[in-house]
């Protein structure tokens, strides 16, 4: 009796806190809950596990249920998007290099095992981008990116803790290789968990500093009740990373929160630029450390871990030895059901690589890795460069790139529909012009016109020279 009130209880408050926060959001629309909840079900667990029916039994076909929920997502973006009159030859031409790793993971698709599966694997990876262009085409872009994680995280950490502890049958689950007890919360496995806690705690880090400096501006805002709220989901958060035992997650998030907190010093904010210099140089000082003194020994061992990461080294053995094209792979999303490939593998080695570039490789091969690292490589660029005049998103963006670098040594993010991957995509993006939002930010004035970022450049050229704009 006790569990069941405190659910009705907590799905109450759940409603009360989203209505709460969608009051503080301005320059939101009804739109923005097309992605929230395509994060809420990739974050969490399909939407057939959620209904308890609808779930495919043929693991090259999957869910009906799920596949219709994505459909509908997708072409719902698309609706809105053909309404905002999205400027996609801009975005294309400044986003190239994403659009090409997608337009060869596409061209795999003809030489994968089952080249339906793979295409229907493609198209809904490729709706991660129609979606997250609902929230770029936004009027407050950044305001929409906050809310759709704190939604999320506002519901689902804490309902996590209640089915861990309430709810053992939903919350928790036996190890299939270990055999132990582990905390999963409302998704499928403890890794899961731990990434969707990173992602909503980092928006919510940044959702809280954007609160603070509102509250400074406005000291009669009210904001106690919502600043103490995040710290508390944080809190919340941490608590969670702890039991489920998710040392990937715990160190991507401590690495972007130190990133967000370094930049509040007064002399990393002056020279924002030097962040991608700094973390290269950072970079390459470990790579020659380690190669004397063994540092990435010495780091597990701090996390409790051993040199095999949980014996993932043993799986990427298992892998790059399978035999797969090393030029061109296996095809998008196809060596898991190639039976060449399935025999071979020993039954410890389940439906991962648990390393996105590995991943990459092996539906890829070398050309796969070609695209992926020229796509992080201008990536980084282009949100390096926008250090300069992106504000607090600009290190938001940087902070998250250097996030998913580094969860995808030890899990598989890429192209693989997951909550980082789709912050990566995100942030790699970052803006997105239409006819619906440049009619506005056109019209909104800034202090400081000549730091509007360069895709408004044109704009400016063709307004009145006494014309200022926002960023």
């Amino acid at each position: 009796m006790i569990p069941k009130l405190i659910i009705v209880v907590a799905c109450a408050l759940f409603w009360w806190l989203l209505r709460k926060d969608n009051r503080l959001r301005e320059g939101t629309s009804a739109a923005l809950w097309i992605p929230t909840l395509w994060v809420g079900i990739i974050a969490s667990k399909p939407l057939s596990q959620w209904l308890g029916f609808g779930g495919g039994t043929d693991t090259m076909e999957g869910s009906p249920m799920d596949a219709l929920f994505f459909a509908v997502m997708i072409f719902a973006a698309l609706i809105v998007l053909s309404r905002r009159k999205v400027l996609w030859s801009r975005l294309i031409s400044e986003n190239w290099a994403i659009f090409l790793f997608y337009g060869f993971l596409l061209l795999s698709v003809a030489w994968a095992h089952s080249p339906l599966t793979s295409f229907k694997r493609w198209f809904k990876e490729m709706g991660n981008i129609f979606v997250l262009l609902v929230i770029l085409t936004e009027l407050d872009p950044q305001q929409a990116l906050r809310a759709i994680f704190f939604r999320c995280g506002c519901v689902f950490i804490p309902l996590s803790y209640i089915f861990i502890r309430w709810f053992p049958d939903l919350g928790r689950r036996y190890n299939e290789h270990s055999g132990e007890m582990e905390a999963i919360g409302v998704t499928g496995q403890k890794n899961t968990l731990g990434a969707m806690i990173l992602v909503c705690s980092l928006m919510i880090i940044w959702d809280w500093v954007e609160l603070r400096r509102l509250r400074r501006q406005n000291p009669e805002a009210g904001l106690r009740f919502d600043l103490n709220l995040r710290v508390v989901l944080l809190l919340c958060g941490a608590y969670l990373l702890k039991i489920c035992d998710s040392k990937t997650s715990m160190t991507c998030l401590l690495l972007g929160a130190g990133v967000l907190a370094a930049t509040r010093l007064p002399l990393l904010r002056q020279r924002l630029r030097l962040l991608g210099v700094l973390a290269a140089a950072v970079f390459i000082g470990y790579l020659f450390l380690n190669q004397f003194f063994n540092v990435t020994g010495a780091v597990l061992h701090d996390l409790g871990r051993n040199e095999s990461l949980t014996g993932r080294t043993d799986v990427w053995r298992e892998l790059l030895s399978a035999g797969t094209d090393p030029l061109f792979g296996t095809g998008f999303l196809s060596f898991w059901d190639d039976p060449a490939y399935k025999y071979k593998l020993p039954y410890w080695v389940a439906f991962s690589a648990h390393n996105g570039y590995i991943e990459i490789y092996l539906c890829g091969g070398a050309a796969g890795v070609f695209f992926l690292a020229v796509m992080l490589l201008a990536s980084g660029i282009r949100i390096n460069q926008a250090l300069a005049w992106d504000g607090d998103y600009g290190v938001v963006r940087f902070a998250v790139f250097l996030v998913v670098l580094l969860a995808n040594y030890t899990e598989s993010n890429f192209a693989g529909m997951t909550p980082i991957g789709f912050l990566f995509l995100t942030v790699a993006i970052g803006h997105a012009n239409s006819a619906y939002s440049d009619s506005v930010s056109l019209l909104q004035p800034v202090d400081d016109p000549v730091a509007a970022p360069p895709e408004f450049e044109d704009d400016m050229k063709t307004c009145s020279p006494d014309a200022t704009f926002r960023d």
